[in-house]
């Protein structure tokens, strides 16, 4: 094991930093001494599930994972809160983990809603992103072998790391803007998407059809121009609006492995075009022309070889609204029939880590038919719902206007 924090994990350590995963089930809830035998069975053997925090931050000195022998599923998975779903998600993202066990919990709720129970498994973000426990979740329940899609992975590095220092330095510092955040606290919304809409939308524009993420990106562009107003209107000096989409850098080799390993590309927002139809043309094939932010990570990698005081240094840009003030992430679920104790699955919500003041993150997650949104702001009281039903309200007009122009467009 290569226990020291890698410079991402190091970057993350400090702070409250939860993220995660809650799936919805139907039928009766398992007894949670059954459930916490299964856990101990079939997450056992992953070994950065038994990693602790370094209790204290070193100015002068990289720090070590603490390696236990195992966890104990006692004071890992426990009884969640009776609380609705949304208000427990709220409530367990400004909650700090405990530093003295793993950094991690599965929380068993018997009642979320009318019908049903849910796990909300939470992490700290420097242990693991949403795609770990995406994997997690695959081996805990009952379906199909885990399996990732095959992924070519990152591109192979042509370019020498001068070159691309320098050309990460620049994308730094070109800084944005922040949203507007009076009394910015964080918040949590969620809502159900339509996926008849998504389809709709997908198909749209005339060409090469759109992805979810760039559904995502256009609907939060407008879904932020609703709820904030135009740009010029807004506090502080002009710029871009950026947004920070995540990036699985897994492979076909790796894609069962845990961790934060994750990438980012920087994007900016069409906020000003005024029509629906025009961000989403304007978010079309943002991503392949933007600079990956893995030019970032090189320099965090770099920055740490000087000591953690150069990384905290490195990454005072990064961490910023104004570097990019908005988050868009997209998972879609291992298809297939899954369950626990044949109570079936039937719907994921994510829980995105606490975005910096003035910015949000925007999470979409699909299970078979059924796609949830997320909203975490960390802007003014009540924007979080405000922002959840302008993404809604986008998607329904973009795949109206889709109906309208009709299959012969």
């Amino acid at each position: 094991m290569d226990d020291f924090l890698s410079a991402t994990e190091e970057l993350l350590a400090g702070g409250v930093e939860p993220a995660g995963v809650a799936a919805l089930f139907s039928g009766e809830p398992p007894d949670i001494t059954e459930l916490r035998e299964r856990v101990a069975e079939r997450w056992g053997p992953f070994s950065r599930l038994h990693w602790v925090l370094p209790a204290e931050e070193s100015r002068l000195r990289r720090r070590r994972w603490t390696a236990l022998d195992r966890f104990d599923p006692r004071q890992q998975v426990v009884e969640g809160d009776d609380l609705e779903l949304e208000a427990l998600l709220g409530s367990l993202v400004i909650q700090p983990l405990p530093r003295d066990i793993p950094p991690w919990r599965l929380h068993l709720v018997r009642r979320p809603s009318r019908d049903g129970f849910a796990l909300v498994l939470i992490a700290h973000h420097a242990v693991l992103d949403m795609e770990s426990c995406k994997i997690l979740f695959c081996h805990l329940l009952d379906g199909p072998a885990p399996r990732a899609r095959i992924r070519t992975g990152a591109a192979p590095e042509s370019e020498s790391f001068r070159r691309t220092a320098m050309s990460t330095l620049r994308n730094v510092l070109v800084g944005g803007r922040s949203l507007p955040a009076a009394d910015a606290e964080p918040e949590l919304a969620c809502a159900s998407v339509d996926a008849g809409q998504l389809r709709a939308v997908r198909s749209a524009l005339p060409g090469e059809g759109v992805t979810p993420t760039e559904v995502l990106l256009a609907s939060t562009s407008g879904a932020v121009r609703s709820v904030f107003g135009r740009p010029y209107n807004w506090p502080g000096k002009p710029g871009e609006l950026y947004a920070v989409v995540p990036k699985n850098r897994r492979t076909g080799q790796n894609a069962q492995e845990l961790g934060n390993i994750l990438t980012g590309v920087r994007v900016p927002l069409p906020v000003a075009e005024d029509r629906p139809e025009e961000r989403l043309a304007a978010c079309r094939g943002v991503l392949g022309r933007a600079d990956s932010v893995d030019g970032a990570a090189r320099l965090l990698d770099a920055a740490l070889t000087l000591g953690p005081w150069a990384l905290r240094a490195a990454t005072a840009l990064l961490t910023s609204a104004n570097f990019a003030s908005v988050q868009c992430t997209t998972l879609r679920w291992t298809p297939g029939a899954w369950a626990l104790g044949g109570a079936p699955l039937r719907r994921v919500v994510a829980m995105p880590d606490i975005p910096a003041p003035g910015a949000i993150s925007v999470s979409l997650v699909g299970f078979a038919d059924a796609l949830s949104l997320s909203v975490l702001s960390n802007t003014r009281p009540g924007d979080a719902r405000s922002l959840a039903d302008a993404v809604e309200r986008e998607i329904a007009l973009l795949a109206d206007l889709a109906a309208q122009v009709g299959p012969d467009r």
